[in-house]
């Protein structure tokens, strides 16, 4: 069932982008912002961390957002903001989906941004992870967007314009102990983002359409709910995320029309080489880390948490 909730609008000026190292590696483009115009954005699990600060910035940019989570929206900013819109719904159903569809087609009319934030991990072994587990958290964080892109990209293609963000780990690529299925599953959303990437682009060529812009955004830890219990291993290699600066470094990335792949922070764009070593070096390398023992010791390992 895809409830609705109307929240308040607040007003107030946009914080600065500072002291965050991140890199995007990107082809630009010349078209104009999709934040220039009179856009719908759906994000989903938008009612905290990383997604309800994207929430809170893009209301300030354009015409409304809509906020799909299976967690309520938060208490405290239903009497600021009145153009984000709360429906609750679990992306794991293709059903709730199409509801959801049908909801914001009859209240807001299309949607012009997809944002894939919705996101779950549980911090175990893989030995102790029961398949139950590891079905709820392919099914979030990977076949959840899928089903997203699915139901809601065919009117952006039908109506030449649109903006798909997903949001993937750096974990995706170099997993440590204890997030083996996490790993897992934001390697396939880094390999799902290429290949949907692609297929845009050659709809764009052989349609003559003005196509779909696409960002993939690789995170290192962002300091949410998500990880609250894992230490961070080196403030000074990999430090944390703060979630307010990751949005806003991801909003400049659709102003400026920057298309590929939005690294954060610094330590992501050295993942590539790291992964050209040779075992034994790429051991040392997670060993002088710590990354693998901050989640080998970490005091929670059966309460998965939502939303990134």
């Amino acid at each position: 069932m895809v409830r609705k909730n109307k929240i308040n609008r607040a007003s107030g000026t946009t914080k600065h982008l500072k002291d965050f190292p991140s890199v995007i590696l990107s082809l630009p483009s010349y078209n104009p912002s999709i934040l220039s115009k009179n856009a719908t954005a759906l994000i989903t699990g938008g009612s905290s961390g990383l997604g309800f600060e994207l929430a809170k910035e893009l209301s300030r940019r354009i015409n409304k957002v809509i906020v799909a989570d299976i967690q309520s929206f938060p208490t405290f900013a239903q009497v600021e903001y009145n153009n984000i819109f709360y429906y609750q719904c679990d992306i794991t159903s293709l059903d709730e989906i199409k509801n959801l569809k049908k909801a914001i087609e009859r209240d807001h009319g299309n949607i012009n941004i997809i944002i894939n934030n919705a996101g779950v991990a549980h911090i175990k072994k893989l030995e102790h992870m029961t398949n139950k587990e590891v079905e709820q958290l392919i099914d979030i964080n990977l076949i959840g967007a899928y089903r997203i892109i699915s139901t809601f990209a065919e009117d952006m293609i039908d109506n030449r314009e649109g903006f798909i963000i997903n949001i993937a780990s750096v974990l995706g690529e170099l997993t440590p102990a204890r997030l083996t299925s996490y790993g897992a599953s934001k390697g396939a959303m880094i390999g799902f983002h290429k290949c949907m990437s692609r297929h845009f682009r050659s709809l764009s060529t052989e349609c003559n359409k003005t196509g779909i812009k696409t960002l993939l955004v690789c995170p290192g830890k962002i300091k949410t709910n998500m990880f609250i219990d894992v230490p961070t291993p080196s403030k000074l290699l990999a430090p944390d995320i703060i979630p307010s600066q990751l949005a806003l470094a991801i909003i400049s990335a659709m102003e400026h029309n920057h298309l590929q792949t939005l690294n954060a922070p610094y330590y992501v764009n050295l993942v590539p080489f790291f992964k050209t070593l040779s075992w034994p070096y790429r051991h040392l390398l997670k060993h002088f880390s710590g990354m693998d023992h901050v989640t080998s010791t970490s005091p929670r390992a059966i309460n998965p948490k939502r939303s990134a």
